[in-house]
């Protein structure tokens, strides 16, 4: 698996990201320069590729998340102030007043008023939250949607890899696609002038220049189809890597790691799959998601305890009934504050039944996950099982039409074959060249996505691939 420590500073530092990029760009486009191989694509993708980008923005908020859960915890400090007008009267009567040098007295009054007064307060709060099963739920939920990010993150990079890959291997086919049928084109037209020259001679029926020249017409339109989807598969290629899309280092067809066997029984890989898969462990981490969700809103009903404290300053003066007058006032408190929900109008109740739904149907999608990568997995591991059988048997169809198309040329110079059997025998050997040619590229595809399907398609993943084309660097480890 591409590990984790690669990935932030990749990301987190762009400068070198773009230094490889130009490197990759400038070693393509020099004079003289190798081929382009599926590792310097990689590498260029890697800081060109605007979904792998997008996905890495996504691991930073995750990252994120994680930060949040344990700020839950962590007291809260707030301050505020505020100006303003105000009016204050206030009456007591029948009050206690006593003074030194004055004595005392009972059944005093005392009046007070300021009227459009200018007032002014200001203060700060602390609180330290001390027992809350909800805000429990929600930190426990937020370091999930961390873990969830993180494997969303290793998804795209698998993901990232294979797609550079196919794109890569699709110019290689569109290429080859388009060298056959030109190929074919060329052979036709031949055949063409050879059955105009031996109709002009009296040898030949109109017939065969007619069949040729139907054969011809669709060739040029599959020839042009070729050509479209070669100009596609391009410039698919560009927008993943950022790198021209010619000069791209061909497969090696008689290369062994094409047809080597899968290294382990499928029950391994089945295993290993189940136990490393990024997309399993993310749908393990929205269940879990949502379990803690569910565990939040039922604890909205639970009472929670908090320590507060408290200290600020109110001040108020202006002119009233009886003059100039003033008020000042100065406190601070500390202490447990216990809050016990009563009644939340059926909202809680509807909002936990909602969580509980979304609960199950993120268990059932972990079931659906796990048969989904089984049969990928089994798909792949088969396809590598049988791709030397499948091979073998491609190349043996290729050498017979090789024979056939060569035995049917000598047939039509004595006779004993039409034109029309020549021009089926052309048609025969083209398609078992693309045949082979497609089956090799599915192969190595394949092998890859075994790789991404258990997280572990990385830079050693890729240089082995990397050996199957020709003139590409091949690191002596890719081979062990």
């Amino acid at each position: 698996m591409i590990s984790h420590a690669d990935r932030p500073p990749r990301r987190r530092h762009p400068g070198p990201a773009a230094l490889a990029l130009a490197a990759a760009l400038a070693l393509a486009c020099a004079p003289g320069a190798q081929a382009t191989d599926l590792l310097q694509a990689w590498q260029a993708a890697q800081a060109h590729d605007p979904e792998l980008a997008a996905a890495h923005q996504g691991l930073l908020a995750g990252q994120a998340r994680a930060d949040q859960a344990d700020g839950l915890w962590r007291p809260t400090l707030e301050a505020q102030a505020s100006v303003g007008r105000a009016t204050q009267e206030s009456q007591t009567r029948g009050a206690h007043f006593s003074a030194a040098g004055l004595g005392a007295m009972d059944g005093a009054d005392f009046d007070t008023s300021i009227r459009n007064g200018s007032r002014s307060e200001y203060g700060i709060q602390l609180r330290q939250p001390l027992i809350d099963l909800g805000r429990d739920a929600q930190a426990r939920q937020l370091r999930h949607a961390s873990m969830q990010a993180e494997a969303a993150w290793t998804i795209a990079e698998q993901q990232a890899a294979l797609r550079i890959a196919r794109r890569y291997f699709d110019v290689l086919t569109g290429m080859r696609r388009l060298d056959v049928m030109q190929s074919q084109k060329r052979a036709v037209e031949r055949l063409l002038e050879q059955a105009r020259a031996r109709y002009r001679a009296g040898d030949a029926s109109i017939l065969d220049t007619h069949e040729a020249e139907a054969r011809l017409g669709q060739i040029d339109t599959q020839t042009d189809l070729a050509a479209t989807q070669l100009e596609l598969a391009r410039s698919a290629f560009t927008q993943a890597s950022g790198l021209p899309a010619k000069g791209l280092a061909p497969l090696r067809e008689d290369a062994p790691a094409l047809t080597a066997r899968p290294d382990q029984p499928l029950s391994a890989w089945l295993d290993r799959v189940g136990k490393a898969s990024p997309e399993l462990r993310q749908a393990l981490e929205t269940a879990a998601m949502a379990t803690e969700h569910a565990e939040g809103l039922r604890a909205v009903a639970q009472p929670t305890l908090s320590l507060v404290g408290a200290a600020g300053r109110t001040h108020l003066s202006g002119a009233g009934q009886f003059g100039d007058a003033g008020y000042s006032a100065t406190q601070w408190s500390v202490g447990l504050e216990l809050r016990v929900p009563l009644y939340t109008g059926g909202v809680r109740d509807a909002r936990y039944r909602e969580a509980l739904a979304e609960r199950d149907g993120a268990r059932f999608q972990i079931s659906s996950t796990q048969q989904r990568l089984n049969l990928r997995t089994q798909a792949a591991w088969l396809s590598l099982d049988t791709g030397p059988a499948r091979i073998r048997a491609l190349r043996q169809a290729r050498q017979a039409s090789a024979a056939r198309r060569d035995a049917t040329r000598l047939g039509v110079e004595a006779g004993d074959r039409t034109l029309l059997d020549q021009l089926d025998a052309e048609q025969v050997l083209a398609q078992s060249e693309l045949d082979l040619h497609q089956a090799l590229a599915d192969l190595v595809i394949d092998r890859l996505e075994l790789q991404a399907l258990a997280g572990g398609l990385g830079q050693h993943e890729l240089a082995t691939a990397n050996c199957v084309l020709r003139g590409a660097h091949c690191p002596e480890t890719a081979n062990r």
